[in-house]
């Protein structure tokens, strides 16, 4: 049976909307930021072998109601209306900001710099604090 790559990726974008499927995902990822930390190749297998395993089909139990299964839906359903936005400047101006503290942050990790990570912390907490009182009706 011959399979066309768009089938291949609209089958590995299913899997990966699965929440055991995305929890692997996000561990490796997680460990992909340790691994640079670090500087450990078996860390780095590692961090692969959880993110590849997320595209496989697992058959686990559904999931338990509780906080970390709601954070991967919210997670996942954030993920599906942002792929549905049209790409508009306020997308794309968010894509590169995004892009760009991703750099910044491997670059961070890479070559071990404290102080440029407590920034970018500091920064996600203050963006965190701004998004919870635009939604609960604080304007700045």
């Amino acid at each position: 049976m011959v399979t066309s790559p768009s089938e291949l990726f609209d089958l590995a974008l299913k899997r990966h909307r699965q929440p055991w499927n995305w929890t692997l995902q996000f561990a490796g990822i997680m460990l992909l930021g340790l691994t640079l930390a670090a500087h450990s190749y078996l860390l780095l297998a590692a961090s692969m072998i959880l993110f590849g395993a997320g595209f496989y089909e697992l058959h686990m139990p559904e999931p338990s109601e509780n906080l970390w299964f709601r954070f991967v839906s919210g997670g996942i359903q954030w993920e599906k209306n942002w792929v549905a936005t049209p790409w508009t400047f306020g997308k794309i101006f968010k894509c590169c900001v995004t892009l760009a503290l991703l750099a910044v942050t491997v670059w961070a990790l890479v070559v071990r710099e404290i102080g440029t990570i407590g920034l970018l912390i500091g920064f996600l907490a203050l963006a965190r604090v701004v998004v919870e009182n635009r939604d609960s009706g604080v304007e700045p």
